[in-house]
């Protein structure tokens, strides 16, 4: 006998029960199973109700699967909205906390950067563009092209020279 891991085969092996006793026992008045003993009808309506409650398990999977993706269409279409309705309430309701607790909001807080962290910051910000070399728009404009220094006597047809 193989170990059946998933609802699908063992719905198939329950199936497959029903159509062996329903072709090879039902000719017989009644069969010992376990302690007791059963007519074929009565062991084809047990797996036939252990049938009926697979086959609702994976229907409900089914509606579960289809209404979480209705949500999370519904969700991704309307999230725009969402977050332009909370600002609304947030900029006319900012100076009333209960208000916004009705809301299921809070009100921002206010980060108050120190001397110090600006100051590193500043310092941070310039040092990356020093190492990237990047100019703002007035430097660049300074940057005005020279041409390449004359080395002696080549002329600037002659091949560069290769060391041996």
């Amino acid at each position: 006998m193989t170990t059946q891991n998933n609802r699908g085969s063992k719905l198939t092996a329950d199936q497959k029960m029903i159509d062996g006793i329903q072709k090879f026992l039902s000719k017989f008045a009644s069969l010992p199973v376990g302690s007791q003993t059963l007519t074929p009808a009565d062991i084809v309506k047990v797996f036939q109700d252990r049938l009926d409650t697979g086959n609702a398990v994976v229907s409900a999977e089914a509606a579960r699967t289809a209404a979480i993706k209705a949500d999370r269409d519904k969700r991704a279409q309307t999230n725009a909205f969402a977050q332009s309705f909370r600002r609304m309430v947030l900029g006319m309701f900012s100076q009333s906390p209960d208000t916004l607790a009705i809301f299921g909001l809070k009100a921002p807080k206010v980060v108050k950067k120190t001397v110090d962290a600006k100051a590193a910051a500043v310092a941070k910000s310039k040092a990356t563009r020093v190492a990237r070399g990047t100019k703002g728009s007035k430097q660049k404009k300074a940057i005005k092209a020279s041409p390449p220094p004359q080395q002696g006597a080549e002329s600037p047809q002659s091949p560069p020279k290769q060391n041996p």
